[in-house]
């Protein structure tokens, strides 16, 4: 139905310039004299130009896009350059090239896309750099390219859509903080340390000068027999904290804000190299339960890109997952309504003899509703400990926890 209407909108153009012509020559037979002549050559030339541009062929037109900036984070600028070549010289004049996106409703608030005026000339290529600014997270898919050309008066406009898919994924913002663990399991029980590092002594990674207070079996005798001097097994650190964070994908405001401090928390931990596991409670209940490598991390990255919000602050959870939080994790929960409802669901009556961490993401100058506070007390009342921060805050979050 819109190729019907196009060629039917663009029949009548063509129609309509050629009256002008017959128009043109009647008025200069029947009226005779210089003026009349002059008129008709004068308007000839631009009424040839519609009629070729009408029939050149805008499908022999070739578009090469390159994304400058493969990787890009919540609020960067996205770079891109785009490629237009074709196989036979023309005069274009008034081009209009503009990238078409799956949804544009985010280019209103970034200050809209590529759409640019020019001459293309006989050029059989032409290359344009544009930048789209503040990208916001998310899947953002790029259809194509529409060209549009015109003649001197507009009698004649073509019109052409190529093809030109690009998948552009937005992660979110990472920022740098300082994590500190909760505490460290050794192989019997568990301790509270800001440091949580034990000597592997079945793993003996080199070998280093003798130092006073190193065990004997240390002693690398192999080594002290060839050189007579003392030197002592060097042995790998090895961490065992084990950490369960929790997201909360119910809408908020701050929504944006808890994606960011979600990802960094996830980042920092697995370079403390922390024994990782991560849960959405979004629509799919999506379950990471070990994330020891990059090539893991960047999977929920790519989670963390995606979604979106399910339901509102007030929504109940669909799901019970405290199933999914009772390996002995200390647990870390990022949210934005810290209601009792949803905190149970998650971590049920569980009490202070396992670390439970509860942050609460919040607006500038902004503090939590008082429907809240009684929501907060029977958290803290189950060992649960809350704490209020802003995006500012992030960086110092942890040193807010080792504090108390």
């Amino acid at each position: 139905m819109r190729k019907l209407q196009v060629f039917f909108v663009d029949s009548g153009r063509f129609i309509f310039v050629l009256l002008i012509l017959l128009s043109a020559f009647s008025f200069a037979m029947f009226q005779g004299g210089l003026v009349s002549w002059t008129i008709f050559y004068a308007v000839l030339p631009f009424v040839c130009y519609s009629i070729a541009l009408f029939i050149y062929p805008l499908n022999s037109l070739k578009v090469e896009r390159i994304i400058l900036t493969p990787r890009v984070e919540n609020g960067e600028n996205l770079k891109v350059n785009l490629s237009i070549k074709r196989k036979f010289r023309f005069p274009f004049l008034y081009t209009v090239v503009s990238e078409k996106w799956h949804n544009e409703d985010f280019l209103q608030s970034v200050g809209g896309g590529l759409k640019k005026i020019f001459v293309y000339g006989l050029r059989r290529e032409i290359k344009l750099d544009y930048e789209i600014k503040d990208m916001p997270r998310g899947e953002h898919i790029l259809e194509g390219v529409q060209i549009e050309v015109s003649d001197f008066f507009g009698w004649i406009r073509k019109t052409h859509f190529i093809t030109a898919k690009n998948m552009i994924l937005v992660y979110p913002k990472l920022t740098d903080l300082e994590y500190i663990s909760m505490d460290t399991q050794y192989d019997r029980g568990a301790m509270v340390s800001p440091y949580n590092i034990v000597k592997d002594t079945t793993m003996a990674t080199g070998v280093r000068d003798y130092q006073s207070g190193d065990r004997v079996s240390w002693i690398h005798w192999k080594s002290f027999a060839r050189t007579q001097v003392l030197m002592t097994k060097d042995f790998e650190d090895r961490r065992s904290q084990k950490l369960l964070l929790i997201f909360d994908s119910r809408s908020s405001e701050t929504f944006e804000e808890e994606i960011e401090l979600t990802a960094s928390i996830l980042k920092e931990a697995l370079t403390d190299q922390t024994e990782l596991s991560f849960f959405t409670t979004d629509q799919d209940h999506t379950t990471f339960p070990v994330i020891q490598s990059e090539e893991q991390f960047d999977r929920v990255l790519v989670h963390l890109a995606r979604i979106k919000p399910y339901g509102d602050a007030t929504s109940k959870v669909s799901s019970d997952y405290r199933s999914s939080s009772q390996h002995g994790e200390n647990t870390i929960i990022v949210t934005g309504s810290p209601d009792w409802l949803f905190l149970e669901s998650v971590i049920g009556n569980r009490t202070s003899a396992k670390s439970v961490i509860c942050f609460v993401v919040v607006k500038k100058e902004k503090h939590l509703q008082g429907a809240y506070e009684n929501d907060i007390r029977m958290a803290e009342s189950k060992g649960i400990k809350i704490y209020i921060l802003t995006q500012e805050q992030f960086s110092t979050a942890f040193k807010e926890v080792k504090r108390f």
